[in-house]
């Protein structure tokens, strides 16, 4: 029989997987799983916990918002032995799970795992001062609105939804500053690539779905390719500036638009002089002046 380790986050969205804890449990043990269930305390506690006993069991499942997973993928990768793993989204927004095309109906979800398919995932690698930090497994972002996924209190979160995130995110356009980067890599045909300039935001990100939108930058992403997909949006200065940004999300024709800069690569690294907030799947991941990312490809195996 397969072991099986269940990492929840009882307090992601509103608590709703404990109205189907159960039934989820069942699935999982009529697939000839032995199972084990462990809820998270605190922060960083399903990282704690997949990093202490993970190499002991066959598949993790996690069940939680974009954070939780966050932990989890990041603990298995240091693992020798990675284990599968199962999502369960049970957040406020589940850009991850849009991204895989996972039920967002969590029962549902576990049938899937259940059923054992397996799809190979790319992840993202963080490198500071030249030495691998952590991971995000589709988005890591600076600028204006990175703030507000960190900043919406979980009660406003559980309530609205992904609501809370506009509302949070509507009273942010007051307070807009561009950050001066560096920014240089090696784009997908191998060429080398350096841009600076003021930004509003910039995003590396590996998803078909970011804050809930889905699109936000192209039809193309695919999750198994080795490329990030990267968006960086220029300083506004005028109105005609704002309504072509705006034309170009519309048509989410970015080629056209010189007000950002849109290129896929597999390795990018960003640098300023002063210290920038970055989040990483949403959530806040501290400040740097330099930053480089790099992509592990097939690096962890979902079963969807």
């Amino acid at each position: 029989m397969k072991k099986l380790l269940l990492v929840f986050n009882p307090n992601s969205g509103k608590g709703l997987i404990k109205n189907s804890l159960m039934q989820i449990i069942q699935i999982l043990s009529e697939a000839d799983y032995e199972i084990t269930v462990y809820p998270t305390k605190k922060a960083n506690d399903g990282y704690e916990k997949v990093l202490e006993v993970g190499e002991n069991y066959d598949v993790i499942v996690c069940s939680g918002g974009d954070g939780t997973l966050n932990e989890v993928v990041g603990a298995i990768l240091r693992l020798e032995n990675k284990p599968q793993i199962g999502y369960i989204p049970s957040g406020s927004t589940n850009d991850f799970a849009a991204s895989l095309n996972i039920d967002k109906n969590m029962v549902q979800a576990a049938t899937a795992i259940a059923n054992g398919n397996i799809y190979p995932v790319d992840i993202g690698l963080v490198y500071t001062d030249g030495e691998y930090e952590r991971s995000f497994n589709y988005v890591a972002a600076f600028g204006a609105f990175t703030q507000v996924s960190y900043n919406t209190p979980q009660e406003l979160k559980n309530v609205l939804g992904h609501q809370a995130y506009v509302f949070s995110g509507a009273k942010e356009l007051l307070n807009l500053k561009p950050q001066y980067m560096q920014v240089s890599g090696i784009d997908e045909n191998g060429n080398e690539f350096n841009i600076e300039g003021n930004f509003l935001y910039g995003m590396v990100s590996n998803t078909q779905s970011v804050g809930g939108m889905k699109g936000i930058i192209g039809n193309t992403v695919d999750l198994q390719d080795g490329i990030f997909e990267v968006l960086l949006v220029k300083e506004i200065k005028t109105p005609l500036d704002a309504q072509e940004l705006l034309g170009a999300y519309i048509t989410q024709d970015y080629d056209k638009c010189k007000m950002v800069h849109n290129l896929k690569t597999s390795h990018i690294s960003f640098k300023s002089d002063v210290d920038v907030d970055w989040t990483f799947d949403g959530e806040y991941g501290g400040a740097r002046k330099e930053v480089t990312y790099k992509v592990m490809e097939a690096a962890v195996d979902f079963l969807i």
